[in-house]
């Protein structure tokens, strides 16, 4: 709720990157129209256009957007801007907002300032190796592009309970570690469990408190 209270009013919100339609349709309530682009056809056949008559379905990636210049008040990138080709999306994003339009970047992040969500993140980042990521901070290139000013940095806290079992398939469920050999991935359910077992503020609890942070750095288009 305080994610949208920051994000300015807007008429038209392209949502970039939109899959299964989870962030369009919380976006939905707060616009007149929204533009939900997502290139897979399977995940945007899941976007709920029947209950949200504003939202529209485009097929596209974000190098190459089908929509009129100038057409959105706010483009919303809700964990994917960093899979995205940068010169060619940012060019893209560029034409399609309009004058004194804005674009709002948004990650949900592990909070590794607790213990042992660090000691989780570097079993991950072990694995990792070129995939795509926001850890990584290739995507801060925006702040140096003169056609961008940045306008503001915000972050909002948030923890989703799960069992311990739900931890350990979330690592296992991430792609670069579904893609390891059995035995590997072995190792990871290894490790996380024992991260896990080891920390005291979880021995008991059938329920884990998973915290989680959403960032947010909203940019506006240079006239």
């Amino acid at each position: 709720v305080a994610l949208f209270a920051d994000l300015p009013k807007s008429d038209t919100v392209v949502d970039l990157g939109a899959g299964t339609g989870k962030f369009t349709a919380l976006i939905a309530g707060h616009a007149k129209r929204v533009i939900a682009v997502e290139p897979v056809a399977a995940m945007a056949a899941r976007i709920p256009v029947d209950r949200f008559p504003n939202i529209e379905v485009v097929i596209a990636d974000a190098e190459k957007l089908p929509i009129v210049d100038g057409t959105a008040d706010l483009i919303c990138c809700p964990t994917a801007f960093h899979w995205f080709d940068y010169e060619k999306a940012i060019s893209e994003i560029w034409r399609v907002l309009g004058d004194g339009g804005s674009l709002a970047l948004i990650w949900n992040v592990r909070d590794d300032r607790v213990s042992w969500v660090k000691a989780f993140n570097a079993v991950m980042d072990s694995y990792a190796g070129d995939t795509p990521r926001q850890s990584s901070g290739k995507w801060r290139v925006i702040f140096d592009d003169a056609r961008f000013v940045h306008l503001q940095s915000s972050s909002y806290p948030f923890t989703q309970p799960m069992a311990a079992s739900g931890i350990v398939d979330r690592a296992l469920s991430t792609s670069f570690i579904a893609a390891l050999p059995e035995t590997e991935r072995g190792l990871v359910r290894t490790r996380i469990g024992e991260i896990i077992a080891r920390e005291p503020s979880l021995l008991g609890q059938a329920d884990i408190q998973f915290p989680y942070v959403t960032q947010l750095y909203l940019f506006g288009k240079r006239r």
